[in-house]
């Protein structure tokens, strides 16, 4: 049985990455940490500078070239060092205890595409390629508060081991794991090396596979994401979760509209809960295409939840949420002489319906209710996308609430600007007293969507302001410029949170941030980041007022950052530091002063528990952040 499987899965890694094209043959490397990749072989008399390859965004290499009908074996040159492609079965002995890689040209242009088109040198049959990939961060902060000096606090190190190792194109594995000694809560040598998260994928002709553990890995593409877009940060699901994921392939969608003219893909989600004993997710998704023409497009999608979990305290107790959806898309793309790219048209809705219930001798419902959404976005040829939608809200708890939502908003980019604009207005709709505790936790946390197992549930601090009022305003801009100090390439990022009860209504808080970086070389940049909030909230008893200094609040973050290479960098900074490695994906994000604010006015707790004193947290919190003396000392690898 194993041997068999073993056959299976070696036929369906025999792919090239090299494919014939109408401007000739493509060759393709995949190393997104390389900083030079060649293209060497007998096509070139194995000259080692003539064939350069160029990377895109996604790491991947590439290189065309117009070959005659012949036989051709190579290699690729990368940072200095040689390999051999294996992404292709085919190789033969190099006369120096390895490979080198070989295709076919036939008489018509095509590659030769079959098995052991020599294939003698030393490789295996699986054609194993182990990449070692991760990142070391070292944080070291210096602060005076307290003392007189700067003093050092306990350096913090964190290492990101991964092992990723790839079976041909279509099977690959990737483990993470980690040190981080400040987390472990010891010194550096007594850390351990910890298990984080894996991924497995295999691809086979009609269905994807993936098997997957606390490792982001899917979002569904409804409008209301049934599975995915978690929380402020629009989390992928799969952390925090094991199990197992599987979707059709492009194949099997061609081959259904070959037999009914409709393209169909289907997706199914099996998990359970890292750390709990019996809480399962299952998840699945189906999707009928159908292409009016080669310019109009129609989306049906149906979609299905289920979360079950065992009461910890009562084992005979199932606590069961149960959620389905159904949701359309109509996309028309629209093109004119004269028009560098296409214009394209979308209108878009879902109806997603829940229920959470217990169990154990008898079933009791104890809420249900349902999220609508229609809206329509316009991609103009160049640089310009606007969007707008509409989402209503209903449920009931032990009473009845329901909310209606406008979202619209705009992106913007060309040479030297970039735009990003969102606003969104909501109005409340309470039938009676509803408890602040259950409508923070069901509504705020969960944005209404019945998940109270849902565990990034982030609020955005900008909106504390307005949070439980019957109506409310929330503008979120981000506009950068491109231009030149002196030479000097410089950018200047002007991001803005404007939380207000209503349009006409002056906002109960601005928070403006204005970051100006200034490239002084290639390898030297200079950074200046400051934050500075204006509140107008009487009921919190925060209201700014600069003639009379107060409640008056303002951030500096300074930073010089010298780069070795695009993946070696080490900083120096003074102040709080917005850019903080986000726990959950282990990537960076501009969220640091709010996580700052957060831990030292214990803005969370408090605002679930007695929100008429968040107004003296957040003062709190807000001088503490201004007066912050600290020193930064960071250095990243990547590799």
């Amino acid at each position: 049985m194993i041997r068999k499987t073993l056959i299976i899965i070696s036929m369906f890694t025999f792919l090239f990455c090299v494919e014939t094209t109408k401007e000739g043959v493509l060759f393709l490397y995949e190393n997104k940490n390389a900083e030079s990749v060649f293209l060497v072989g007998s096509m070139n008399n194995w000259d080692q500078t003539m064939t350069p390859m160029e990377k895109d965004k996604n790491g991947i290499w590439r290189v065309i070239l117009k070959l005659e009908p012949s036989k051709y074996s190579y290699k690729f040159f990368v940072d200095g060092n040689w390999y051999f492609d294996q992404e292709n079965p085919n190789f033969e002995d190099d006369g120096f205890g390895g490979s080198n890689s070989i295709i076919e040209i036939n008489k018509q242009g095509k590659l030769v595409k079959r098995k052991n088109l020599n294939s003698t040198g030393i490789k295996s049959s699986f054609n194993p390629k182990i990449y070692f990939q991760g990142r070391y961060f070292s944080n070291n902060i210096l602060t005076k508060n307290k003392v007189k000096r700067f003093m050092l606090n306990k350096p913090e190190h964190e290492l990101d081991f991964g092992i990723r190792i790839k079976f041909g194109s279509n099977m690959e594995g990737y483990t993470l794991l980690n040190v981080n000694n400040v987390r472990e809560g010891t010194d550096m040598w007594k850390t351990h090396l910890n298990y984080k998260r894996t991924n497995i994928n295999l691809k086979t002709d009609y269905f994807n596979v993936s098997s997957f553990d606390n490792f982001g890995i899917i979002t569904f593409d409804d409008p209301l994401h049934i599975v995915g877009d978690i929380g402020l940060y629009n989390y992928d699901f799969g952390y925090n979760q094991g199990g197992f994921y599987a979707e059709t392939s492009e194949k099997f969608s061609e081959t259904v509209y070959s037999l009914s003219n409709f393209n169909v893909k289907a997706q199914l989600l099996f998990s359970d809960v890292v750390g709990y004993e019996e809480d399962d997710v299952s998840a699945s998704r189906i999707k009928l295409i159908r292409s009016i023409n080669k310019n109009n497009e129609f989306t049906f999608g149906m979609s299905k939840y289920s979360y079950l979990a065992l009461e910890e305290d009562n084992n005979e107790l199932i606590k069961d949420h149960d959620n389905y959806a159904f949701d359309f898309l109509y996309s028309k793309d629209i093109n004119k002489d004269g028009w560098k790219d296409k214009m394209n048209l979308s209108f878009f809705g879902e109806y997603s319906a829940f229920k959470n219930s217990d169990e154990d001798s008898i079933k009791l419902v104890w809420m249900e209710g349902y999220n609508l959404i229609s809206g329509i976005s316009v991609a103009f040829p160049r640089a310009l996308k606007v969007y707008t939608t509409f989402q209503k809200t209903s449920l009931n708890l032990e009473r009845e609430f329901g909310r209606k939502r406008y979202t619209f908003g705009f992106d913007f980019i060309n040479k030297n600007v970039s735009w990003n604009l969102i606003g969104q207005f909501w109005e409340n709709i309470f039938y009676s007293n509803l408890d602040w505790g259950n409508y923070y936790i069901y509504i705020e946390e969960t944005d209404g969507n019945g998940r109270w197992f849902q565990t990034q549930t982030e609020v955005p601090f900008e909106k504390y302001s307005i949070i439980g009022y019957k109506q409310g305003f929330l503008w979120e801009s981000d506009f950068i410029y491109y231009f030149k100090i002196k030479g000097y390439k410089s950018s200047f990022n002007m991001k803005n949170h404007i939380a207000q009860y209503g349009l006409l209504y002056e906002p109960k808080l601005i928070d403006n941030n204005f970051i100006l970086g200034v490239e002084i070389t290639n390898k030297v940049k200079v950074i200046i980041d400051t934050r500075i909030p204006y509140y107008n909230d009487p009921f919190l008893n925060l209201e700014t007022d600069y003639n009379k200094n107060k409640d008056v609040f303002m951030s500096t973050f300074y930073e010089i950052a010298y780069y070795f290479s695009n993946n070696i960098w080490l900083s120096i900074g003074y102040g709080v530091d917005p850019s903080v490695i986000n726990i959950v994906t282990d990537k960076f994000y501009d969220r640091g002063r709010q996580e700052y604010l957060n831990e030292v006015g214990q803005l969370s707790e408090t605002i679930k528990t007695n929100y008429a004193s968040l107004g003296d947290k957040i003062r709190q919190a807000e001088k503490a952040l201004g007066s912050e003396k600290q020193i930064n000392l960071k250095a990243v690898i990547t590799f």
